[in-house]
């Protein structure tokens, strides 16, 4: 144990304390805790953001801890001390981006449709990260061919798509507690949002645009629930 002495200008009672610490502790148990959540956030995130690389340039079976941990320049530990594993690390990151596309979406006005609103949502995350989208395409891929990760996403982030299904039902009138309608609308609202991201991929998409193949995609929402129109071709059964 050592005695370190410190001038303290945010100590209302003294201008010099006094404050025993353990001979070998981390630099990073003196700083505000504030600075130390903060740092680990970023070392998170630097460890989401290189799975996320690795797994757009290998694929997922072929990425490693390993890899991961040397591409975010941190030890194999260090990896273990935020993730136990690779489907964790993307798994943080698919959350938070399905968290920020919630809050995008509670923030469209009442004025326009719920099919409007989530196409205009989608259509702010796709340009937020239209340098990304190569990635997103990669980590949507993984996360639908690899049955481990979409467990481990819905285990341990199941409040995940919560706030677009609630902002859903506020919009729609309906109570996400006794109708599955909502969180209907958000998974085909998604599918919609990930099939132009695949598009644009396209030679077609590509000339088109992502706001075009948006308007064109979304566009399909209203003509589920629309009333058939009658064919005259078509004989009804007796």
């Amino acid at each position: 144990m050592t005695d370190v002495t410190r001038v303290a200008p945010h100590c209302n009672f003294a201008g010099v304390c006094t404050f025993r610490s353990v001979d070998g502790m981390h630099a990073d148990r003196l700083k505000p805790r504030g600075l130390r959540e903060t740092k680990k956030e970023q070392t998170r995130s630097a460890l989401s953001d290189a799975a996320l690389a690795l797994v757009s340039t290998h694929g997922y079976e072929a990425t490693t801890v390993e890899a991961i941990a040397r591409a975010a320049g941190v030890s194999v530990r260090t990896f273990h001390n935020y993730f136990p594993g690779k489907a964790a690390a993307l798994s943080h990151l698919a959350a938070d981006l399905v968290h920020e596309y919630g809050e995008v979406l509670r923030t469209q006005p009442d004025s326009v449709t719920c099919a409007g609103a989530l196409r205009t949502a989608w259509g702010v995350m796709l340009d937020r990260h239209r340098e990304n989208v190569d990635a997103l395409r990669a980590l949507i891929d993984a996360l639908e061919s690899n049955p481990d990760l979409r467990r481990y996403l819905q285990d341990h982030h199941p409040d995940a798509h919560a706030a677009s299904i609630a902002e859903i039902a506020r919009r729609l009138g309906i109570d996400p507690a006794t109708s599955i309608a909502p969180r209907i609308v958000t998974e085909i609202a998604f599918t919609i949002a990930v099939n132009v991201s695949r598009a644009l991929d396209t030679p077609e998409g590509a000339d088109r645009g992502m706001d075009e193949l948006l308007d064109e995609a979304f566009s399909a929402l209203p003509l589920v629930v629309a009333a058939p129109s009658p064919d005259p071709t078509i004989t009804p059964h007796s």
